[in-house]
């Protein structure tokens, strides 16, 4: 083996060496986040994937799980719907929150649907209902 094969293999060997460490101390801060409630939680928590998203300790963690958080997603929506449109009844409501009505019921009744609230919120000058509509 000349000179430049050895130096080729020691740097492969230490690339190989670090890249290991290097991948296992990621994935040590990556677990100890999401196990530790002061750290990883709360940021997991603002994003509303928290602690209450996560599989209970032992068991099947693909239980009915998934679907339960969804259902809740699902409900959580619908509520906000509701108190928007309460909103929107009393006539106290603006681009943005006209833009999210929009949003919602896309997501629930479709596109066709939506369109009135889409038009509304770009009358009140929201840019994103405006881009929207724009797309179309």
């Amino acid at each position: 083996m000349d000179a430049l094969e050895m130096r080729l293999s020691l740097t492969a060997d230490y690339l190989k060496r670090e890249s290991s460490t290097a991948v296992e101390e990621l994935m040590a801060a990556a677990f100890h986040a999401v196990r530790t409630p002061a750290a990883g939680a709360g940021e997991l928590d603002r994003r509303g994937e928290g602690p209450s998203s996560l599989p209970p300790s032992g068991g099947d963690p693909r239980s009915a799980h998934p679907s339960i958080i969804k259902e809740q997603r699902r409900t959580r929506f619908h509520e906000e719907l509701r108190t928007l449109l309460e909103k929107e009844g009393r006539g106290n409501i603006e681009g943005p929150a006209l833009r999210r009505i929009a949003e919602l019921t896309e997501l629930f009744q479709g596109e066709q649907d939506a369109q009135i609230w889409w038009e509304r919120a770009a009358l009140q000058g929201d840019t994103v209902a405006v881009m929207m509509l724009a797309d179309n």
